[in-house]
């Protein structure tokens, strides 16, 4: 029997410092290795992107502009699948099943409302043509059976798959003081609630805090404004950072910080266990979900309030020798392997059929 091709749309993978970007490397590194009895993999990609990924699999590049109309030019699959929400303001090529993934529906908040109806109609369309619609928690699966018409159609929840960077290499930053720190990672958007860490910072005159991340959003300003009016100048919006940066930041930080408001997974946190470190959470989205018992919640953005917290779990988890290794546990259930392992599954499922 002749395999079924399924063709993976990877092309943020050019972004690297992107969550999105992340996933589409790992997708790269471990579908192009993969032999399968049933399955061969397509990689679409960005348009002059140059790799080489091997004989195992085929590659085609977009045309930005010219595809945002028109399908010409694009391959012929027996699956395609759209690895996140954003690709489906482009063209697809032929294809005989289609699988649709949604990371979240941040568009709800972030968007003015006429942006809002265009994004969500877009998004409807493509639910409509999909055959199977996956996402990335029961948050987000609950948000889309509530905002759409899923025509009888099941929302799959496969959870991300986290890679495991615990052992990479590290490089201290230029901008680190040699003072103790706390860390948090994203983009510097209102979603992420960075402020309100900084506010606090006011409690911790002998801590750093370190929040790292793409700064070209207006929300960045805000951020900069909270930095400037601190007395204790104790807080350091770096921008992107290199990946041994990241490493080195997790490795050596007391905690982890993250009062996000808008994520579909939140990957940072997962990231951040991996190093058995304690990770403070907004009790909002999926992160609660996500995170378990293995993380603190914050339930207020009051800023005595999120001190006290921070002080008081860093004693509960520094007298506690058991709790780097719970952390680190939890962190391991979010592999790759089941990952993949469970879009494999599902596209047999879906080759089946053609």
């Amino acid at each position: 029997m002749d395999k079924k091709t399924v063709l993976l749309d990877i092309c943020e993978i050019n972004n690297p410092t992107s969550g999105f970007g992340q996933i589409c490397q790992n997708y790269a590194n471990i579908y192009k290795e993969m032999d399968d009895e049933t399955l061969k993999f397509h990689f679409l990609l960005p348009e002059g992107y140059v790799a080489d990924f091997g004989d195992k699999v085929q590659t085609s590049n977009i045309r930005r502009k010219y595809h945002k109309h028109f399908r010409k030019g694009l391959p012929c699959v027996d699956i395609w699948h759209s690895t996140n929400q954003q690709q489906i303001k482009r063209c697809r090529g032929k294809y005989e099943k289609f699988v649709l993934t949604i990371h979240d529906l941040n568009y709800l908040t972030e968007k003015n409302w006429i942006r809002q109806k265009k994004h969500h109609f877009f998004l409807q369309r493509a639910i409509n043509k999909a055959d199977a619609v996956t996402c990335i928690s029961k948050f987000v699966a609950r948000q889309i059976e509530e905002q759409f018409d899923m025509k009888g159609k099941p929302v799959r929840v496969i959870y991300n798959g986290v890679e495991d960077i615990s052992g990479q290499k590290d490089c201290k930053p230029s901008f680190a003081t040699g003072r103790p720190f706390f860390f948090v990672i994203g983009q510097i958007r209102a979603k992420k609630n960075f402020h309100v860490l900084v506010d606090m910072m006011r409690r911790f005159p002998n801590h750093d805090l370190y929040i790292c991340g793409d700064d070209h959003f207006d929300y960045a300003k805000v951020v900069r404004e909270h930095i400037a009016a601190l007395p204790t100048n104790n807080v350091y919006l770096t921008g992107k950072i290199s990946q041994e940066e990241k490493v080195w930041l997790y490795r050596n930080c007391e905690a982890f910080l993250f009062a996000s408001m808008g994520e579909g997974f939140g990957l940072p946190a997962i990231e951040a266990m991996q190093f058995g470190k304690p990770v403070f959470i907004a009790n909002y989205t999926c992160l609660p979900e996500i995170c378990g018992d293995c993380a603190y919640v914050w339930t207020s953005f009051d800023t005595n309030y999120m001190a006290d917290r921070v002080v008081e779990c860093l004693k509960i988890f520094n007298a506690d020798a058991t709790l780097p290794e719970k952390v680190k546990a939890h962190a391991a259930e979010y592999s790759y392997a089941k990952h993949i392992d469970a879009y494999v599954r599902l596209y047999k499922e879906l080759a089946s059929d053609i």
